[in-house]
C-alpha cells in the first residue's frame, strides 16, 4: 500500500475518478445517447446509487479494472479504502443521474487553469445566479454539509445535481470525487456561506490538509470558488 499523505490521496481520487467518468461518458454520447453498451454503463452506475442492486460489486468491474498503484488496496479492506471507494464511487452514480437522456456530455473536461473548473459549488451557483434568489440552494448544500454520514451528503448532492439537469451545467467530477472523499473526514467539513464569490461550502479548515494550496481541488473549500 503507498504510503502517501491525504493531500496526493484527494489529487489520486479526484484523476481516477474522472477518467472513469470521461470513459463512461465517450461511450455513451459518442451515439448521442443511443449506444448500445454506453446505456447499459450509465443504467449500472444509475443503479448502483439508487442501491437498486443488491451489491456494490455490479459495478465492481468499472471500478476497480484499473484502481491506481497510489491508492489503497482493495484487499485490504481498511477504512482509507472505504473512503477512497466511497468517494469515486458516489462521484460515478452522481454523473449517471446528471448524464442520464442527454445527449451531450455533462462531465467537465479537465481544465489546466483552476479557475475555469467547474466545481460543485461553481456549478451550484449556475443553478440560480442571482444571489437573493440562491437562498434554497445554499439551504441544501448546508444540509449536505451538516448530514450525519456520508450516504447522507450523496443524497443532498443528488437533490442538487437533479437541479443541474434542467440546464446546461457541466460538473467537474474529478473535483467532486475529491470533495467526496475529503468529507469522510471531519476536520474538512466546515459552515456553509454565501461569501460574495458564490455560493460555497466547507471552511478553510481544508487548508490544513497540506502545507500546499488545495484550492484547485476542493470545489466545497472557500478558495475553490472564488
Amino acid at each position: 500500500m503507498a504510503s502517501l499523505s491525504r493531500y496526493d490521496k484527494v489529487k489520486a481520487v479526484g484523476k481516477y475518478a474522472a477518467s472513469l467518468v470521461y470513459d463512461v461518458q465517450r461511450d455513451y454520447v459518442s451515439g448521442s445517447g443511443s449506444n448500445a453498451r454506453g446505456r447499459a454503463r450509465l443504467s449500472r452506475l444509475h443503479r448502483d446509487l439508487d442501491g437498486a442492486s443488491p451489491s456494490w460489486m455490479l459495478i465492481g468491474d468499472e471500478l476497480f479494472s484499473n484502481w491506481p498503484t497510489e491508492l489503497d488496496e482493495p484487499a485490504d479492506n481498511s477504512p482509507e479504502f472505504e473512503r477512497q471507494s466511497n468517494a469515486i464511487r458516489a462521484a460515478l452514480g452522481l454523473y449517471a443521474v446528471h448524464q442520464r437522456s442527454k445527449k451531450q456530455g455533462v462531465a467537465q473536461k479537465f481544465q489546466s487553469d483552476p479557475s475555469l473548473r467547474m466545481t460543485f459549488g461553481r456549478a451550484c451557483r449556475r443553478i440560480e445566479p442571482d444571489t437573493d434568489s440562491a437562498k434554497g440552494i445554499l439551504r441544501r448544500l448546508r444540509v449536505a454539509e451538516n448530514a450525519p454520514d456520508f450516504n447522507g451528503i450523496v443524497r443532498s448532492m443528488r437533490a442538487l445535481i437533479m437541479l443541474m439537469r434542467n440546464t446546461d451545467i457541466q460538473v467537474d467530477y474529478g473535483s467532486l470525487a475529491s470533495d467526496l472523499y475529503l468529507l469522510q473526514f471531519s476536520d474538512s467539513r466546515g459552515p456553509c456561506s454565501n461569501d460574495g464569490a458564490g455560493i460555497t461550502t466547507p471552511s478553510s479548515r481544508q487548508r490544513k490538509v497540506s502545507k500546499r494550496p488545495t484550492s484547485n481541488h476542493h470545489s466545497f473549500s472557500k478558495t475553490s470558488s472564488q
